[in-house]
């Protein structure tokens, strides 16, 4: 179904606007394959097959009624299955709307809750307010008002239908972060040095020792290693791109020193590691062998 009158739509000055807050649909049928540097803070809902998801450092797969909150300024890579469906809130701030649960109040909670990076089942009346979002969007109804009026009606159902310690866990990754655990997300990249981590976030490689270790519970290099394996197992699985453009999106010098890592650190050289997924060998069974080594 079309909106009825288009050119009155269009006329009005919502439509003109930059919007802060919004949503988005991506169809897998259409476009398998998401990629973007988050201005806002997201969350991401798989309303139909699944979707492998990236940000920063964290791997996981989304499935149908699953939602997954990505804090701004990350870095997302999302490959949907033929028949995977996102659809992404953005906003600039959280807003819970009722005075009886606070931004402040979770806050209080975040030390008492275990942050859980897997995604969270979608409850309550969120599934068919999505339903009725897919239709407006499907029929381009890029109305900031409407798309605003949708999000805040999220939130209302986040605080109706989840407890504040579900609310806290899964917010944890924007409750109390410090300025330091930004920047190193920021900084990284794919095998990077310690010594040159630490010089892009301004600080002598003793401090930063130091830091990192109070601040991420494990040492720069167990870190940097873990995070550059899920990166390269995400794109490994990105069958539109070849070895040789992974390695340089990896910021791999060359080939060589590309297949000589995916060695070290899985066993298998790049071509024969995207063979081995292909086959049914998991992504948690090779990060679980790379971590033995």
């Amino acid at each position: 179904m079309a909106l009825f009158n288009p050119p009155e739509h269009l006329s009005c000055h919502h439509y003109a606007t930059h919007a802060n807050t919004g949503w988005v649909l991506v169809d897998g049928s259409e476009q398998q394959f998401y990629r973007g540097e988050t201005e806002y803070h997201l969350i991401l809902f798989c309303t139909k097959g699944s979707i492998r998801l990236a940000s920063e450092d964290d791997l996981c797969e989304l499935h149908a009624g699953q939602m997954k909150f990505i804090p701004r300024d990350s870095s997302v890579h999302a490959y949907l299955s033929h028949d995977g469906e996102l659809l992404s809130a953005y906003f600039d701030v959280i807003d819970f709307i009722c005075d009886k649960i606070s931004l402040q109040q979770l806050k209080e909670l975040k030390d008492t809750v275990t942050y859980n990076p897997n995604p969270l089942e979608v409850r309550g009346a969120i599934p068919s307010m999505l339903a009725t979002l897919k239709v407006y969007l499907e029929d381009k109804a890029l109305c900031a008002y409407l798309h605003e009026l949708k999000v805040k009606e999220l939130f209302w159902n986040l605080r109706a239908y989840y407890s504040r310690e579900e609310l806290a866990a899964f917010l944890s990754p924007v409750l109390g972060v410090s300025k330091f655990h930004n920047e190193v997300i920021n900084a990284f990249t794919c095998n990077t040095k310690v010594a040159d981590l630490a010089e892009r976030v301004y600080m002598a490689t003793s401090t930063f020792y130091k830091q990192f270790r109070e601040e991420f519970g494990e040492t720069p290099e167990q870190w940097i290693r873990t995070q550059s394996n899920k990166q390269i197992l995400f794109l490994i699985q990105d069958y539109d791109l070849t070895i040789g453009e992974i390695a340089t999106r990896l910021s791999f010098g060359s080939l060589s020193s590309f297949s000589r890592y995916c060695s070290k650190n899985f066993g298998y050289a790049p071509t024969a590691l995207r063979k081995a997924l292909q086959s049914g060998v998991t992504s948690e069974e090779l990060m679980q062998a790379a971590h033995k080594e």
